[in-house]
Order: structure tokens, then sequence, then C-alpha cells
């Protein structure tokens, strides 16, 4: 047993278990952050294309960016989440 941390899990497999955990979040932090612009960036395109045109974007082009709206709020949703569990 560990005189350290009292669990009998060793200090430095404990130690490097936590290390091994926060690399990893902030991984996923910034795999989310890298999705988060690629998905503003599309939606942005998309914008910029439909007011060079001077007739309304057909409906397709308004569920998509709808659609992006969406993924951008869940990914900021995902984002703010895996901040709150630092």
């Amino acid at each position: 047993m560990d005189p350290l941390n009292g669990r009998g899990f060793p200090l430095r497999l404990f130690l490097a278990f936590l290390e091994f955990k926060t690399k990893m979040a902030q991984q996923a932090e910034a795999d989310l952050s890298s999705l988060l612009d690629r998905l503003k960036a599309a939606q942005r395109d998309l914008v910029l294309t439909a007011a060079k045109s001077t007739a309304l974007p057909s409906d397709g082009m308004l569920r998509k960016i709808s659609e992006l709206e969406g993924a951008i709020a869940a990914t900021e949703a995902l984002i703010q989440e895996e901040g709150d569990r630092r």
C-alpha cells in the first residue's frame, strides 16, 4: 500500500492517470475548437454567397445555414461543458 494515498493504489500510477486524463481533455477541447472554426467558416461562406446574389437564397441554402447554426451551438455547449469539468 502506498502511504501517500492510503488506498493501495501506487501514487505514480495515479498521477500518470491524472496526467493522461488531462491530456485527453485538452485534446478533446482542441478538437472541438477546430470543429467549431470549420463550422463557422462553412456557415460564413454560405451567408456571404447568399449575400452576393440579388435573389433570395434557396430553401436548401437556408436549411444548411440553419443546420450549421445548430451544430455550432451544440459544439459551443460541449466546449463549455468540457471547461466546466476542469
